[in-house]
Parts: structure tokens; sequence; C-alpha cells
């Protein structure tokens, strides 16, 4: 070890300070102190509302899912780099790391359980009227599914239970306005799609959806994807879906 004039040792450069945190002495988990308990609570309490928000996350419907995947990998991403940066700075402390991942993990699990929900999806029966442009066909009513989405703050998924009128087989229309999608199937090999917000955009001269989705139109304009249907399949099908649906049941 190097040495000065008057024969002292001289301490190497440690601008950062890693040779005095190393030689401090370290306090033991236990016997854990008023602050030690304040802290695991906090840590508790936030790991119950991480997991309570995941769990009404998951009730909503689905095109709130961006929620649920900011709770799942957002907020995880930053509580496996807060755990990472505890172990560095903290002179790697892995029993003070074990007992921070143990709490707020702990409590999430406990949050997932008694976390809150919205009401569950509800189906009821409606009616439907359809006017073709395209084929060229009279126009045809019926009977229609309308669900409900989770939380019944809208309706969700439209399905007629009474098969659309015009075309060469008898068709169901599913309208899914949650996720934008509206799709008429024979069940053999007629299957014609439309995806995207122009799939359930209302004609130029209907208004936008009713007060909670009971009443509503669709500018239908579906092609045909399935490659398999035979030469008397339409290849397009145009026209104007209106529907009515009863609130749900309180």
């Amino acid at each position: 070890m190097p040495r000065d004039g008057r024969g002292r040792p001289i301490p190497p450069i440690d601008p950062l300070g890693w040779s005095g945190a190393e030689s401090a002495p370290r306090r033991g988990v236990f016997p854990p102190t008023r602050r030690d308990f304040a802290i695991a609570g906090a840590l508790l309490f936030a790991g119950i509302a991480w997991g309570a928000s995941m769990r009404f996350a998951q009730s909503l419907p689905i095109d709130f899912g961006f929620l649920l995947f900011l709770l799942q990998v957002g907020v995880g991403f930053v509580f496996i780099i807060g755990l990472v940066l505890l172990l560095v700075f903290r002179g790697f402390n892995v029993d003070r790391v074990v007992i921070v991942g143990g709490l707020v993990l702990g409590g999430a699990t406990l949050g997932l359980g008694i976390g809150p929900t919205v009401a569950p999806a509800l189906t009821v029966a409606g009616t439907y009227t359809y006017t073709a442009t395209l084929p060229a066909a009279p126009a045809s009513e019926g009977a229609l599914s309308c669900e409900w989405a989770k939380g019944r703050w809208r309706v969700g998924l439209l399905t007629t239970t009474t098969p659309i009128g015009g075309l060469p087989t008898a068709h169901v229309l599913t309208a899914n306005l949650l996720s934008r999608q509206v799709q008429l199937a024979d069940g053999a090999s007629s299957t014609l799609l439309a995806v995207g917000d122009a799939a359930v955009a209302p004609p130029p001269d209907e208004t936008a959806r009713g007060v909670g989705d009971r009443t509503g139109a669709i500018a239908i304009d579906l092609l045909q994807v399935n490659f398999a249907a035979g030469s008397s399949e339409v290849n397009e099908v145009r026209g104007t879906f209106r529907w009515t649906c009863p609130g749900p049941p309180g």
C-alpha cells in the first residue's frame, strides 16, 4: 500500500464511496423497527391495490383490454426493475428483496381474490330489420339476440336468431360492436366479413347508435372471404341493418 511522506498509508481513491458502503455495518432484518412495519404495511397495501385493479380490469369489456395490459405488463415491469435496483444499490441484501417481493406479490394475490368487478354480460331478445341493396331483395325482419357487454353499459354483440333473407342460403348475421367485426355466415360454405370502424358505422342518413345502444343502424358492406364458396354464393352483400334491443332487467 502506498504511503505518504510521514509513512502513513494512503487510502485508495474511491469517488463513489463503494468502500465505505462495504465497510459500513449492515443492520439485520430482525428485530424489525416501527419503520420496517410501516414500510411492510405500505408494500402489502400497494400489492392489494395492484391485484384489485387487475381483477377489475379483467371484468371490463374487451375494448378496455389496454388497461389490463398496462397493469400486468407495465406495472409488473416497473416492479421487477425496482427489485433489481433494490438489490444492486442496497448492498445485495437478498433477504430484503425477497421480503419486498413476497409482500407485494402476496398482496396482489389477495387483491385478485377480493377486488371489485362489473356486472357480467347478459343476453336479451330483440328485433331487427334488414334492407338489402346488393343483391336486390325485399326488406326482411326477424328476431335478434342482444348481448349487453360486461358492465351492461352498452350492447356488445348482436346475433340474428332469424336468418337474413334474400340470399341463396340462410345466413346468420353477427355484429360484434366492441371488436368492430360484422359477419354473415351460413355455417357451410359461405362466409362474408367486414372488420374495422367502417364495419359498424351507420349509413349516411342515420345517426350513430342510440342511448345505451338499445337502437342503432349499421351500413352493411360485406365481402366473401371463404374461398370454398360455390359459384352460386354471392361475393358481396350490401344493405342497412337496424336493431332494437330492450335494456337489461334490473
